[in-house]
């Protein structure tokens, strides 16, 4: 019994941390990007690599959707290259530029968004 309740503990520790960079806002991530300094020394900030966190989640819940979609044997809402070149710069613009009714929205439903848009499946 011990033994189940450790294992749960540990499995909330882990998993907690996963969800709540995954929940994060475009708001939030906005806000963040706004108060980060746009240096190396940005990464020291623990907000900075949260947000980080977050958006290369995001990124990956996309890839994990494009694929479990073609493992269906439907298509994707996005096709995705194989290798994507992002600056830093080029995801904070894209953020920015989410309109401020969608500013609640999650990272994944926005990096979505943007992936259904910059590379549609043909």
């Amino acid at each position: 019994m011990r033994l189940l309740a450790l294992i749960s503990v540990l499995t909330l520790m882990v998993a907690t941390p996963a969800l709540a960079q995954a929940q994060m806002s475009v708001r939030e991530f906005n806000q963040i990007a706004a108060n980060a300094p746009r240096d190396a020394s940005a990464f020291l900030r623990p907000s900075v690599r949260r947000a980080a966190n977050a958006i290369q989640g995001a990124f990956e819940a996309a890839r994990a959707e494009e694929a479990a979609a073609r493992r269906a044997g439907r298509t994707p809402p996005f096709c995705m290259p194989e290798r994507i070149r992002l600056s830093p710069d080029e995801i904070v613009a894209r953020m920015k530029a989410v309109p401020a009714a969608r500013q609640n929205q999650t990272l994944n439903q926005a990096v979505r968004s943007w992936m259904v848009e910059r590379y549609p499946c043909r």
